[in-house]
C-alpha cells in the first residue's frame, strides 16, 4: 500500500541562516520529542491550527506530551523496520535472528498502549 499523495504538497521552502549554537539547540529539541528539525520547526512556526504557537518553556516541551514523544518513537521504529524489510526483500538476505524477540517486544508494547 502506498502512502497516499498530499492534498497540498510542501514544494515551498523558508532558508534561515543559524549560529551552530542555535541549530545544535534546535536539533536538542526536535530529538528530545523524536521529531526531525524540520518537522519540529514547521510545528514550531505554524501550530496545530496553521497560526503562530505560543512558545512553552523547553523542559516543558518535553515532558507535556509524553503520548505524543511516544507515537514519533513508534513511527520511526515502523520506518526503519519498512526499510529493514524492503533491503531483505530485495536482496533475499534472511531475517537477523534478532528480529523475531523484537518485533515480539514491539507487539507487546502496542498491545498494552491499545489495551
Amino acid at each position: 500500500m502506498s502512502r497516499p499523495k498530499n492534498i497540498e504538497p510542501r514544494d515551498q521552502q523558508l532558508n534561515l541562516c543559524l549560529t551552530a549554537t542555535e541549530l545544535a539547540s534546535i536539533k536538542q529539541r526536535a530529538a528530545a520529542l523524536g521529531m526531525r528539525p524540520a518537522h519540529w520547526g514547521r510545528a514550531r512556526l505554524l501550530g496545530d491550527d496553521g497560526k503562530a504557537p505560543a512558545m512553552p518553556s523547553q523542559k516543558a516541551a518535553g515532558v507535556s506530551n509524553p503520548q505524543l514523544l511516544a507515537y514519533h518513537q513508534l513511527a520511526r521504529i515502523g520506518n526503519n523496520l519498512n526499510q529493514l524489510m524492503r533491503h531483505l526483500h530485495q536482496t533475499g538476505e534472511p531475517a537477523p535472528a534478532d528480529l523475531a524477540p523484537l518485533l515480539r517486544d514491539i507487539r507487546q508494547i502496542l498491545a498494552g498502549r491499545a489495551g
